[in-house]
């Protein structure tokens, strides 16, 4: 087999990349977005849950640019965690238009993170 045709075969396709890349920016701009209620609202426990939530997405954010593997399922398990939280934090506790803008951010990186994990992940080996 030529060397060409092997390195060829291992870079992930650059449509993965681009999706990666987008849905880490959605991340640490929904990360700043999150930290940015403490000073707005004040440090109420709902808003305090809501800034470490951006903490981890700005953890998640960094690690999906950096390629770290395990960013990849964690970007869909904890939005999805997250905008359920929103949707019962605007409904019964504090009604503002973060949760508004954070649960439309959820619904765009959830779908760019199962694209990635598809596109990126290794095919099964046949024995």
């Amino acid at each position: 087999m030529n060397v060409m045709d092997d390195t060829a075969t291992s870079r992930r396709p650059a449509a993965a990349v681009r999706t990666r890349q987008a849905a880490a920016c959605l991340l640490l701009l929904s990360a700043v977005t999150h930290v940015l209620q403490v000073p707005v609202y004040g440090t109420e426990g709902n808003v305090l849950g809501a800034a470490a939530f951006g903490v981890i997405y700005a953890v998640l954010g960094t690690g999906l640019l950096r390629n770290w593997r395990w960013t990849i399922p964690a970007s869909v398990v904890l939005p999805v965690i997250g905008g359920t939280l929103g949707i019962l934090r605007f409904a019964f506790l504090h009604s503002n238009p973060f949760s508004i803008w954070h649960v439309a951010l959820d619904l765009a990186i959830v779908p760019l993170a199962i694209i990635t994990h598809h596109k990126t992940r290794k095919p099964p080996t046949t024995p």
